[in-house]
């Protein structure tokens, strides 16, 4: 009996104060493109973060008089070294090849013989990706006969390395304010739907019903709001999602890499700011009336 009357009152308080309702569900949506704006340019940072580290790996210079037997002897000392995930053989004809497909042929052209010597590629686990780490693992391959020098790019490196604690920290900063915003919003909002209905409440008290028998429908209401409010937030990105991939987006990878569990996501967060914001607006109101929920 509880239960039908709850469904009831909320979907009449979300019928009779419609402007309110809109207000509070397109909130709502508001602040869920907010955070989906967000979500893409966390992902997108990520993205770019490891495509620079992805980057980074070891590339050894062999001796011109490195044989076959020498080669294997070489890759077996690399494979002795922590952190090592695989080994590319670089010979000096792929060599040209690589150098004139970025820089042409004219500039090799003028020379008799190939001058660009055989090369290993060395590519190591992401937690070995750091400046200390592949420091010491380069003098390691250094040692290595037949290797006449080590390269690895420690700039990428370095500039990870000195620009991660304010990118974590920006990070912290921007999900702390859109949260605090979206709830601000979405429970400012949700007040007031609740304070049009004050007269059903104050009867509702007159009459001696318990504060979970007033409360509820509002909840129920705010957790319809939050559904609401994450249905519309789907469509207006899928509007936007198909705008932008069409005109100027086609197959950016970045969005079309996110996947159905974010929309479930997405409804869920929608769900839980229509919630809480009944709830933090149920608790201002009645503070307001000098009463203790």
């Amino acid at each position: 009996m509880k239960l039908n009357y709850y469904i009831t009152e909320s979907l009449r308080g979300f019928k009779n104060a419609k402007l309110s309702t809109l207000a509070s569900v397109f909130t709502i949506s508001i602040s869920l493109i907010l955070i989906s704006i967000y979500f893409i340019f966390y992902v997108n940072s990520n993205i770019l973060i490891k495509s620079i580290k992805d980057k980074v790996e070891f590339e050894l210079f062999l001796d011109e008089t490195c044989t076959s037997e020498d080669l294997s002897n070489i890759k077996e000392k690399i494979r002795t070294i922590g952190g090592i995930k695989n080994i590319n053989y670089i010979s000096k004809d792929s060599a040209k090849k690589i150098f004139e497909s970025e820089f042409g042929k004219d500039m090799l052209e003028i020379l008799d013989d190939n001058p660009l010597p055989a090369s290993l590629k060395i590519n190591l686990y992401d937690e070995y990706k750091s400046t200390d780490r592949m420091n010491k693992i380069k003098s390691q391959l250094e040692q290595i006969p037949k290797v006449t020098d080590v390269e690895f790019k420690k700039e990428y490196l370095e500039v990870l390395e000195n620009n991660s604690s304010a990118f974590l920290f920006v990070n912290l900063i921007v999900s702390l304010i859109i949260t605090i915003t979206s709830v601000f919003l979405v429970s400012n909002t949700i007040r007031l739907v609740i304070s049009s209905r004050k007269k059903l409440i104050d009867l509702l008290k007159l009459l001696g019903a318990k504060r979970q028998f007033i409360l509820t429908p509002f909840i129920l209401e705010g957790f319809l709001q939050g559904f609401a409010g994450g249905i519309l937030a789907l469509i207006l990105l899928a509007v936007f999602y198909y705008y932008a991939n069409t005109k100027y987006l086609s197959g950016f990878p970045l969005i079309s890499s996110i996947g159905f569990e974010y929309l479930l996501y997405l409804i869920l967060i929608g769900i839980s700011l229509g919630v809480f914001g009944s709830i933090i607006s149920l608790r201002k109101f009645f503070k307001k009336q000098k009463e203790v929920i």
